[in-house]
């Protein structure tokens, strides 16, 4: 009996080199994502997944050509070296505009009760974009233009924040993101005296295109049951995104090449997203392409992003029954490979696209800071010398394992469908942050 194929390190090192040094950064609706998606597409067929192909699918797509954002007292105003405008942030005028600064912590309602009106605001937290109530108390501000910062992320450097096109339809204040050292700067300067800031913001918003790659290994027993193992393959401008998330495109990569040379008896599909980097575009167009019943075949989702950095502890989310939570733990557990477990719901992902239609799901990272942070997430440190390819194995072999045993077993062990308590806080986090239903065609495309 010929023995089961093993993870190789070799072929895992041969993926991150070819995404992360011959492709490079991979922006989502750019040639370079194409390149990705042609060279996953290969590596499907070249495993002998069957169905193999792209999903391809429009969406709002936007770039800046121009941010600056200059500040100081009394007209000695200096440029902030890490300014860049937000993801889909509305342009200024073809001039800047500016005003007085005014430091809105997190952005508290009681925040807003002093002047705002024709200033500068600074607010800690991007992420707090995504509440609609956050929104609407900044378009009454009447703020002239906003600071923001990535509060995962404290650090000097510079850091792109994202968001999604929804976020920020009807929305008219120029958003820039600066580091969190500047931002502790800036917020020390307006404390001892008043600080004037100028931004200027050049960008647009247009229809894009991006593509899902999709593959499976079809179960021997049980086709009609699917296992969905995903990453995606997109990174945000100023990296190559080896962590994020090459790491986890890696491991599927390799997870389809050893299920195809050894099915199991669940189909197991291989996913890899598009346009992740703006609140899981891909994934959620993905999900909304497929009806009821194909969607009632889906037993379980994992998805994989950022797992090889070297300082760090491998983490699992699990949204879904508490047997899923179990059977995942006692699987690593058999395996020695320590992990922190938590039952959570986890919105900024792909695999909250799930989440929505009802599968359990798993989401594999490995977090480096307090606060389940990741030191080099979205930032210049996002490459090739900065992750370990030891840890992505290990990660790899351990869901390989797991996976094969669900795939296997004669009946799962877990119920295949989040229970209706979970389900309504899931779509609570729909409705708040990820605006539910949405579509391309909903989104309004401003002028500017």
């Amino acid at each position: 009996m010929s023995r089961a194929p093993t993870v190789s390190k070799t072929r895992m090192r041969r993926h991150w080199q070819v995404l992360c040094e011959q492709i490079g950064n991979r922006l989502r609706g750019t040639e370079n994502e194409r390149r990705a998606a042609k060279y996953i597409e290969q590596q499907f067929q070249r495993c002998g997944l069957d169905d193999v192909h792209q999903h391809q699918f429009d969406f709002p797509d936007w770039r800046s050509t121009k941010c600056t954002v200059r500040a100081g007292r009394r007209g000695k105003l200096k440029t902030i070296r890490t300014a860049v405008a937000m993801a889909y942030s509305p342009a200024t005028t073809p001039r800047s505009v500016g005003g007085r600064l005014v430091y809105l912590q997190e952005g508290h309602r009681f925040d807003f009760d002093q002047p705002t009106r024709g200033r500068v605001g600074l607010l800690i937290g991007s992420l707090n974009l995504g509440d609609p109530q956050m929104m609407a108390r900044l378009e009454r501000s009447g703020l002239a233009a906003l600071l923001v910062v990535d509060a995962r992320n404290p650090w000097e450097w510079r850091i792109p924040a994202g968001g999604g096109p929804q976020w920020f339809d009807r929305y008219s204040i120029p958003t820039v993101s600066i580091s969190y050292y500047d931002a502790i700067e800036l917020a020390k300067a307006a404390d001892a005296a008043a600080v004037d800031v100028q931004v200027m913001v050049k960008a647009r918003t247009f229809a894009g295109k991006s593509q899902n790659v999709i593959g499976e290994a079809t179960g021997t027993r049980r086709p009609d049951q699917v296992i969905i193992v995903s990453a995606h393959y997109d990174c945000v401008s100023g990296n190559v995104g080896a962590n994020d998330d090459a790491s986890g495109t890696v491991l599927v990569l390799e997870m389809a090449r050893l299920f195809s040379a050894r099915p199991a008896g669940r189909t197991v599909r291989f996913i890899a997203y598009g346009s992740e980097e703006n609140l899981s575009v891909g994934a959620y167009l993905y999900m909304r392409s497929l009806n009821n019943r194909q969607c009632r075949s889906i037993v379980l989702a994992m998805m994989a992003g950022s797992i090889a950095g070297y300082i760090g502890q491998d983490r699992m989310s699990v949204t879904g029954p508490k047997g899923l939570e179990e059977s995942a733990r006692r699987c690593w557990r058999q395996r020695n490979h320590p992990i922190n477990v938590h039952a959570e719901i986890q919105p900024y992902g792909d695999q909250f696209s799930m989440s929505l239609r009802g599968v359990p799901v798993i989401w594999l990272s490995r977090p480096s800071v307090i606060g389940r942070g990741f030191w080099q997430h979205h930032g210049p440190h996002d490459h090739l010398g900065n992750v370990n390819v030891d840890v992505a194995a290990r990660t790899t072999g351990s869901a390989v394992a797991f996976v094969r045993k669900i795939a296997d077993a004669p009946r799962l062990p877990f119920t295949a469908r989040i229970d209706a308590a979970m389900m309504k806080q899931v779509r609570g986090f729909g409705r708040r942050t990820y605006r539910h239903p949405w579509s391309p065609d909903q989104f309004r495309y401003p002028t500017s």
